[in-house]
């Protein structure tokens, strides 16, 4: 069925010519198809001809008319042969349906006017050696479907192609008429649901044609269509020759950038037969590799598949499937290509296939987001089973988390019995979803038992089994109660074959066999919409573009969607999160994993973003592979091994990353204030001392790109012993010629300390001892939990005066961080939106909200505090003061503070009264207060205002003399200032 380039429409557009045939009104036909569905052929016959169909057993030949239409202005017209039996229009469909797909198959009947009600379907005959006779008739659909004169009845059904058919022809026909009859069809729609194994082909190459069809070579080598000596697998004649190889790399290359349907985010499976022109004792193989170029490279390698050893006297078929990405933009080349590890031999090509295995995930608006809830209330399962035969699931009234009825499941043989629920087409690859099911054990003896909850995938035959829960599960005990299974904002990654999806329970024991039996219910499975940013406030960035670059730490999770949008629109610098460390990189020794890393490094890349690299030695030996550190002793041997590592781990990665990162965290954290020398003593200290820190300094400088800045990176800079180990380490390191070229200060604060002013002492600090070294703050965020606070917990109902404080704060870091311009090259967040962030789970594991974004990526009082504090709840505070006469020479003197019409004042108070005489004789009155101090004015409403009165005793006073009177307040915490104004007691008034 094949010819040498066989193309055929994606899922997410249509053949030129139905674009051309379809009108506007049949969107309605395509939205009853399938979400999931391939539409491959379309007939609305409005360009007024036939669209290739012909007359079945006898009926006229079928003609466009103008006459009816089910939408649009044409219809096609048949009459039925005398008897009326079997016949109608009819259509080919040897070209256009796959063996061993499944397909929809939908259009519209009407008869003509006069004629008698009858009944109608869509059938197709099967030239099949299966068949009795060869030739079988299958019903698409219902057999009989009732049609008339007065309106349009939809034919329709879904078909299995038969793997061993030859010949398929599609006819509508009317059922049960005894004489000939007239009727109308309109608006079929093909459409493929389930693609055939190994995917639907969207190209093949087997090269009959004599030529090269598209193939070029990759490197040197000579191309050329050459019969082979072995005839291929197809029984071909010609095939790919590649010869005059000189080296491993060389071999044939398709550009596949120019495969139609080949697009961005489908999984695609690719199938070649490959055959050496002589024998080779040294047994070599074939790779199919991939070539991609875009914006942030001009070569990215990866490989597909690796043969098994190849022959000159059989053909060794490869196999593999690859996916591709428009991030972090479109690529602009994308070559397939075949390498050897023989540099020399020559080998055949034939019979390639390229395959879509899975589609790219569908838009979110045409998914189906409606969830899954399961109450069991109606005494059903609910769309529930077992995962094997052997554990059974039931309705059950015993135990119920709400209403009367649950899940129960019995007789489970191993962990990984348990109940299962199908996901498909609830659950789409690219989307979020929250998933939650309360879960009780039985019997109730008090013992503990982890519950997962996993996603079971299967696609092209590979099935997977991704926990939805953080692994290995939630701790549930059998104590008689429910619990709740709970995941938030779980990322579908999966793709799979219709119908393989699976949502599921089971047991995780630290070891052997858990069979508890557990009790299922009120599951909920929910689409969460991806959120939207404002694009209507200033960015971060730009705002300090005349000060410093701002950066944010990101993970793969940031590279696409709204994260994507909101760190390109407000950021210009990153940093990897854990994705550049060294067992991130190189957990094995020399075997180098970079593709995550080099993905958050081509987003930089392509939006102009400067590049930090985090980090290369960690002092305290965390994310970094046992064999670093050799076996751990400091005998000159074990010295020898680990400066070995220290260099080949950074030349490896400096070398990878090349220019593309303008700084390295060369050692991360390497200060003790506890040591006599100021360091810790981690693990390469353990080994090399403090000579660990200038080889991986000398490394880096040896091995990065000319004008790579090197750093060393530490927390609690703020306090006085850190900060002084700072000095000594940085003096000691430039005294003894170690390159060393800036400080960074991690900065992860609390909302109560350190103070700002200690902020900027730390970097006045580092520049007074060291002029001309640069210092970055490199990791800031901010808890809103106070600092030692390990029992705390907002939860999801943090409350706004929290959010304002925070705000206030950053405000104020902000505005001291302008000042040291000169003396700060840079300053990026740990983070930047709190739906992400590692204090969630340190120093325990609570809701915090450290970053200028909230948990849908919408700006807060933290982002309005470092943009425009203008913007800040409680902005725009006034004060005055008004006196009146009391008794026996007293005065009372109400303060009042007026609130902006920005937001609540929260925690406004008056911090003192202060009374200081400028003319008249001396005197001093005697203040009262309303209380002790703060004196709370408490939360002020917006354009609101709140008063405390002080009743001041002027007895032996002037009734002409003045006073300046200062009233220190603050709200909010951090939104501090003095009122001040002059008070005449004698006019009894301020002034």
């Amino acid at each position: 069925m094949f010819g040498t380039t066989i193309k055929y429409a994606s899922r997410s557009s249509w053949s030129r010519s139905a674009r051309l045939f379809c009108s506007i009104s049949l969107l309605a036909v395509f939205f009853a198809v399938h979400v999931d569905a391939q539409v491959v052929a379309t007939y609305s016959f409005e360009d007024g001809g036939a669209d290739g169909w012909s007359s079945f057993n006898g009926a006229s030949t079928p003609v466009a008319t103008s006459a009816a239409a089910e939408a649009g202005s044409f219809s096609l017209l048949t009459t039925t042969n005398s008897s009326g039996s079997s016949s109608g229009p009819s259509l080919s469909l040897n070209s256009t349906l796959l063996a061993g797909a499944k397909y929809t198959i939908s259009g519209f009947v009407r008869l003509t006017p006069g004629e008698t009600a009858t009944t109608a379907n869509f059938t197709i005959r099967r030239s099949d050696p299966s068949c009795s006779g060869g030739t079988c008739f299958d019903t698409v659909g219902a057999f009989q479907v009732p049609v008339s004169s007065s309106g349009w009845a939809q034919i329709s059904g879904t078909y299995m192609v038969s793997t061993t058919e030859t010949g398929l022809q599609l006819y509508a026909q009317l059922v049960g008429p005894m004489s000939a009859q007239s009727f109308y069809l309109d608006n079929v729609v093909i459409a493929e649901v389930s693609p055939p194994p190994g995917g639907t082909p969207v190209a093949s190459y087997t090269f009959v044609d004599g030529g090269l069809d598209g193939w070029v070579p990759f490197g040197s080598p000579t191309l050329s269509n050459a019969a082979p000596p072995v005839p291929d697998p197809n029984s071909d004649a010609h095939t790919l020759l590649t010869t005059n190889r000189t080296a491993t790399f060389m071999g044939p290359s398709l550009n596949l950038l120019s495969v139609p349907n080949v697009v961005a985010s489908a999984t695609y499976q690719v199938s070649a037969y490959v055959l050496l022109t002589a024998p080779d004792s040294s047994n070599p193989t074939v790779t199919m590799s991939t070539k991609t170029a875009d914006c942030a490279t001009s070569g990215a390698f990866g490989n597909i598949a690796t043969s098994g050893a190849l022959s000159s006297a059989a053909w060794t078929k490869v196999q593999g499937t690859f996916s591709f990405s428009n991030l972090p933009g479109p690529p602009t080349g994308l070559t397939l290509y075949f390498q050897s590890s023989s540099a020399t031999d020559s080998f055949y090509i034939g019979d390639v296939v390229i395959s879509e295995l899975a589609p790219p995930p569908p838009n979110p608006s045409q998914q189906d987001n409606t969830g899954i809830t399961s109450t069991f209330e109606d005494g059903g399962l609910d769309g529930w089973s077992s995962r094997t035969t052997s554990a059974t699931v039931t309705n059950s009234t015993a135990a119920a988390h709400s209403g009367t009825h649950s899940l129960l499941t019995t007789g489970r043989t191993a962990n990984f019995n348990g109940p299962q629920i199908s996901v498909s087409n609830k659950m789409y690859p690219g989307s979020t979803y929250n998933l939650s099911a309360w879960v009780m054990l039985t019997p109730a003896d008090g013992s503990n038992h982890i519950i997962n909850m996993s996603l079971q995938t299967t696609l092209s035959g590979n099935t997977s089994f991704p926990s939805i829960t953080p692994f290995p599960g939630i701790t549930v005990a059998a104590d008689g109660s429910w619990h709740q299974i709970s995941v938030n904002g779980y990322n579908m990654a999966n793709a799979y074959d219709p119908g393989t999806a699976f949502v599921y329970l089971q047991t995780v024991p630290p070891s052997g066999t858990d069979l508890v039996s557990f009790y299922v219910d009120d599951f909920q499975l929910s689409y969460v919409a991806p959120p939207t940013i404002q694009t209507d406030i200033p960015s971060i960035y730009k705002t300090f573009s005349q000060f410093f670059p701002v950066g944010a730490e990101i993970d793969t999770t940031d590279l696409s969607g709204a994260h994507s949008q909101l760190l390109t629109m407000h950021f210009n610098s990153i940093v990897s999160g854990n994705d550049m460390k060294w067992s991130s990189v190189e957990n094995a020794k020399g075997t180098f994993t970079y593709g995550n890393a080099d993905s958050e490094v081509g987003l930089a890349v392509c939006n102009n973003m400067k590049i930090r690299g985090h980090n290369l030695v960690w002092a305290t030996g965390a994310q970094t592979p046992a064999y670093a550190t050799g076996d751990g002793t400091n005998s000159p041997a074990n010295q020898a091994v680990v400066t070995a590592n220290i260099q080949e781990h950074i030349q490896s990665e400096v070398q990878h990353f090349g220019s593309n990162v303008y700084v390295w965290d060369v050692v991360n954290e390497p200060l003790d204030p506890s040591q006599p020398d100021c360091l810790a003593h981690g693990p390469f200290y353990k080994v090399l001392g403090k000579s660990y820190i200038d080889i991986a300094l000398q490394a880096a400088r040896q091995y990065a790109p000319s004008g790579t800045k090197l750093f060393i990176n530490d927390y609690s800079t703020t306090d006085p012993n850190k900060l002084a180990c700072l000095v000594q380490v940085v003096g000691d390191l430039r005294n003894r010629g170690i390159p060393l070229d800036g400080v960074g200060h991690e900065m992860h604060n609390a909302i109560n300390f350190p103070s700002t002013q200690a902020m900027v002492n730390s970097i006045n600090t580092v520049a007074a001892n060291f002029p001309g070294i640069e210092q970055q703050i490199t990791e800031m965020d901010m808890s809103v939990y106070n600092a030692g606070d390990t029992t705390s917990n907002y939860g999801n109902n943090i409350p706004p005066s929290v959010l304002a404080e925070q705000g206030w704060l950053y405000a104020q870091y902000f505005a001291a961080l302008r000042q040291l311009s000169g003396k700060l090259s840079a300053v990026t967040f740990w983070g930047f939106a709190d739906d992400d962030t590692w204090l969630d789970g340190f120093p325990v594991a609570r809701t915090d909200y450290p970053l200028p974004f909230n948990m849908g990526l919408q700006a807060k009082p933290a982002y309005w505090g470092i943009v425009d504090p203008t913007k800040l709840p409680g902005y725009g505070m006034t004060f005055s003061a008004s006196t009146v006469p009391g008794e026996q020479d007293t005065r009372t003197v109400t303060i009042t503070a007026t609130n902006g019409n920005v937001g609540p004042a929260y925690t406004t108070q008056l911090n003192g009264f202060t009374l200081t005489q400028i003319s008249g004789p001396s005197c001093s009155p005697k203040i009262t207060a309303p209380g002790s101090f703060p004196i709370a004015l408490g939360d002020i409403a917006t354009d609101g205002t709140a008063s405390a009165a002080f009743v001041v005793s002027i007895v032996g006073c002037n009734p002409n003399s003045q006073f300046t009177l200062s009233v220190p307040w603050s709200s909010a915490v951090y939104d501090t200032g003095t009122f001040v104004t002059t008070l005449d007691f004698k006019r009894g008034k301020g002034q």
